[in-house]
């Protein structure tokens, strides 16, 4: 029922849907929760761009109409958000676009406009404001373009690091989607499926998957880039798969000596080889079953 009425809303204010997608919202219990929750995502938004750029993030601001309901104040009082007011002026009671445009900064998180104004139930320009900010974002780089770039230069510490180590290929070309994907240059020891799997342990979901038919026999593992993906996660996951690959390394070296050791002295009762040669299988097939072909997420 909840979704229902969100899609009915999202319908009836022409939310910019496609034919297959439906509106995200939830309900709350009033105006003043449903500010509360949208500033505090605004918040959040903002102070994770501004982390993966290296930038301060601890004074946010929103730009409002001095006719704003308290609620607006409440959360900037409550969120430690700075309120900045556009003052009215006589025969002008709601927020003017164009003196909101001029407060808006690098710090600011939203701009909130009011369709009926508590004073007089008059609908500021939604339209002229959003109009006003576009072109602002266009010409000071608080829109997408900044952050995108941000990403693709993560991504590139990423790829390069993964260079550095010798051992991987790279599937992913430097144009597109802002992600690297890799495969491991040998497989004779272990595979893309057993690296996912061992990063778990250092708190990374990096997926490995099969490509389609035809060509089914190569396996990369996928590293999406997103905003909130700083060069110093980038440095760090490149650490954390370095060791990875030294884990792996040492116990398969480990199997292979003691092997090596009992069959060198030529020990009649093979139990202790099999256990060996058992553990090894069971490890491979513990990885193998949690394979997912073609399992892109």
């Amino acid at each position: 029922m909840q979704n229902r009425c969100v899609n009915m809303i999202a319908h009836l204010f022409n939310a910019p849907l496609g034919d297959s997608e439906t509106a995200v919202g939830v309900g709350t219990v009033g105006s003043s929760e449903a500010i509360m929750l949208a500033g505090l995502a605004f918040k959040r938004k903002w102070q994770n761009k501004m982390k993966s750029l290296g930038k301060p993030w601890d004074k946010p601001n929103i730009v409002t109409g001095a006719n704003v309901q308290v609620c607006w104040e409440k959360f900037a009082r409550y969120f430690e958000v700075e309120l900045k007011e556009v003052k009215l002026s006589e025969g002008y009671y709601v927020m003017d676009p164009e003196k909101a445009v001029e407060m808006v900064d690098e710090n600011t998180i939203c701009v909130a406009a009011i369709l009926g104004s508590t004073l007089n139930g008059e609908f500021e320009d939604v339209k002229r404001l959003n109009d006003l900010l576009i072109e602002k974002n266009a010409q000071t780089g608080y829109g997408y373009k900044h952050i995108m770039e941000n990403c693709q230069e993560n991504a590139m510490v990423l790829k390069e690091g993964l260079e550095k180590t010798g051992r991987f290929n790279i599937v992913s070309k430097d144009k597109g989607v802002p992600l690297v994907a890799f495969s491991l240059k040998d497989h004779s020891v272990h595979d893309e499926f057993e690296i996912s799997d061992m990063l778990r342990r250092f708190g990374w979901i990096v997926p490995a998957y099969t490509m389609p038919p035809n060509a089914q026999h190569i396996t990369v593992l996928r590293v999406v880039i997103r905003e909130d993906f700083s060069r110093t996660l980038a440095e760090r996951l490149v650490s954390n798969i370095e060791k990875v690959l030294h884990e792996l390394d040492m116990m398969t070296a480990k199997v292979n000596a003691k092997i090596e050791i009992c069959e060198e002295k030529g020990i009649k009762n093979k139990a202790e080889i099999e256990v060996q040669r058992k553990y090894t299988d069971s490890w491979k097939k513990f990885v193998a079953n949690k394979k997912k072909t073609n399992g892109v997420c």
